[in-house]
Parts: structure tokens; sequence; C-alpha cells
């Protein structure tokens, strides 16, 4: 797998590349230093996966993934960060990325989480449940939504939503109509009594739609 790693410190990345490298899985690896140079890269060459941090001078981890939605450069992004808190989670997640991972991670978590970010699926640190567990449950209708029935078209749609898939993309996927990816996105918000993509995100990891 071709991997690209964005981080302005160094010493993570080359010890991300030394973790990697030590593991029986082969891997091509790239580093730069700022989102700037990441961007730079991308448009240059695709890659399997953009390993990505959070906090980094002149522009940040989610301004890259704003930039490479404005671009239009599909890179299935891990997010790598010390950052925990559920707005952070939330963010990354609404704005493309496909996993969020914390820095002080295993190398079986970190392996296991590039390969299914570069398939294409999500996968959230294991650690940050009770966080979105905690999140979840300050949402008041949250009650509400426990003994909702869902149709297995409507749970289509939540899991795909919940794999940061875009409507035209359901739609594809799911061989239906842009119109009625829409309607099914209502019908979840409204039968879950729920207001916003994350709010749904939220919903379909902490209920077992998607594996976190």
């Amino acid at each position: 797998m071709k991997l690209l790693i964005c981080d302005d410190h160094s010493l993570v990345s080359e010890g991300i590349e030394l973790m990697l490298q030590n593991s029986s899985e082969t891997f091509e690896i790239h580093i730069v230093t700022s989102g700037k140079e990441a961007l730079q890269f991308l448009q240059a060459q695709s890659v399997d996966v953009l390993i990505l941090d959070i906090s980094m001078p002149e522009m940040d981890g989610l301004e890259v993934l704003d930039a490479l939605k404005a671009k239009e450069l599909v890179v299935h992004v891990l997010m790598l960060t010390m950052h925990n808190q559920i707005e952070y989670i939330k963010k990354a997640m609404s704005k493309g990325a496909k996993g969020y991972i914390l820095k002080n991670t295993s190398k079986e978590m970190l392996i296991e989480a590039i390969h299914k970010v570069g398939k294409g699926e999500s996968f959230v640190d294991s650690r940050l449940t009770t966080i979105l567990l905690d999140d979840l449950t300050d949402v008041p209708t949250t009650e509400k939504s426990k003994n909702v029935k869902l149709t297995p078209r409507e749970i289509d749609v939540l899991k795909l939503i919940a794999q940061n898939k875009k409507t035209k993309e359901i739609a594809a996927l799911l061989f239906i109509s842009v119109n009625t990816v829409q309607s099914h996105k209502k019908n979840l918000y409204s039968k879950l009594n729920i207001h916003s993509v994350s709010e749904l995100v939220n919903y379909a990891f902490l209920n077992g739609f998607v594996e976190i």
C-alpha cells in the first residue's frame, strides 16, 4: 500500500514509518511536514491512504480536508492525532475523513485502520467509544431513537452515510435515485429525531451498524 504521512513533527512521522517497516506488511511510505506539502503531493500522485495530523501550523488537518474537497481530490484519509475531544472527531468525519485514531495507538490498531480506510471503510479508535457514547447520551432524543425500527433500505443508507459517502455515491452504490436517497435521509432524521449527519454517524457506530 502507498501511504502519505503528514505531520509537522518529523520524529512522529519517522516513528510511524519505522513501526510500519518493522511489521510483516509491505508499505510504500512518503512523508511531508505540512498541509500545503500534502496537497501538492496529492495533486501530483495518488496514495491509498493519507495519514493526517490535526494540529499543524499554517494549515491544520481539518483545513486540509476542506482543501481536498474543494480541489475534488478523492483521498482516503486516516486522522492520527492526540485530540480525543468529540468536536474534533465529528468535524474530521463530517469533512470526509474515513478513520480517526490516537497517536498512542498500537501497531496492530494502526495497521488495521490503514487497511480499513484504504478500502473506503470507516474506522474509529476503540478507546473513543466512551466519548462517543457520552456524546450521544447528551442528546435528549436518544431515548426515543432506541426502539425505532428502520427499513432495510434505510439501514443501507445509514451505513453508507457513516462511511462518509455522499448522496450521489449512495445513489450509485444502491442503484436508486438521488431523490430516493434524500427521502431515506429525511426519514432517518424524522424517525431518530436527530438533526445532523454527525449525529447519524454516531447513531450508526453506537448501534452496531458500522464497526467502532
